[in-house]
């Protein structure tokens, strides 16, 4: 049992979604999976012929963009709302289902794909001049959980989102980075050996099956993490 309405700091935040995520680790992961697998297989696997392909240690653009654009607007999305029901469900004293939690996270889709697609737009537009791009997707980082937690839809998610950071943007956005850093490093370390063999074998294969693993393990823990996030800054604001 974990209780979500409190406030946070740095070390809490992942203390506390570290605990929650090895206690149930065989769910998240499921969670995990279920979301990372078909889609890295369908976008990346047959999409951009990596399951046959040669390695490419430099990938071109579109290779890196395409993928990325992908998890930024299906799969962290859906592992968030996904990760939001189950950590409800730890928050109340029961263990997390991940099938429950699946058909949930699945039934919020088309309201939290309309607005992160919002928020990638102005995300967007924003890094045509870089700092823009980056303030606001400071602001706009908590709307999956906004648009769960709150069933808020489109800019009424954004703003919601926006609230929450109002007048904490730089806490947040050192919050931010260090979840990225840390799960960055933990995805470099699980796919050397896949990269190696890749490399080795010549086969995109082993590097894709690399990317899957790294993802499939991370997504939920960053998942956890910015929803603990997201309920530090919520109780905060109630208690300024």
């Amino acid at each position: 049992m974990i209780e979500l309405e409190r406030p946070r700091d740095a070390g809490a935040l992942l203390r506390d979604a570290f605990s929650v995520y090895r206690r149930h680790f065989w769910t998240f992961l499921a969670i995990g999976a279920i979301v990372v697998v078909p889609s890295e297989l369908i976008v990346s696997g047959v999409g951009l012929d990596q399951l046959s392909a040669r390695y490419d240690a430099t990938p071109s653009f579109a290779e890196a963009a395409i993928p990325g654009a992908v998890s930024y607007l299906v799969v962290a999305p859906l592992v968030s709302a996904i990760c939001v029901f189950a950590l409800r469900s730890v928050a109340s004293g029961d263990s997390p289902r991940a099938r429950e939690a699946v058909v949930k996270g699945f039934e919020m889709f088309t309201p939290l794909f309309f607005a992160v697609l919002l928020a990638a737009l102005g995300i967007a537009l924003g890094l045509l001049l870089i700092v823009p791009g980056i303030y606001l997707f400071v602001r706009w980082y908590f709307v999956p959980q906004v648009v769960v937690m709150e069933s808020q839809q489109a800019t009424a998610a954004l703003r919601g989102s926006s609230r929450l950071v109002e007048g904490a943007w730089w806490r947040t956005f050192g919050l931010i980075v260090l979840v990225n850093v840390a799960a960055l490093l933990a995805a470099l370390v699980i796919g050397s050996p896949f990269t190696a063999a890749a490399d080795s074998t010549d086969r995109a294969a082993w590097s894709l099956a690399g990317q899957i693993v790294a993802a499939v393990i991370t997504q939920p823990f960053g998942a956890l993490y910015s929803t603990l996030l997201y309920f530090d800054l919520r109780q905060r604001r109630r208690g300024a």
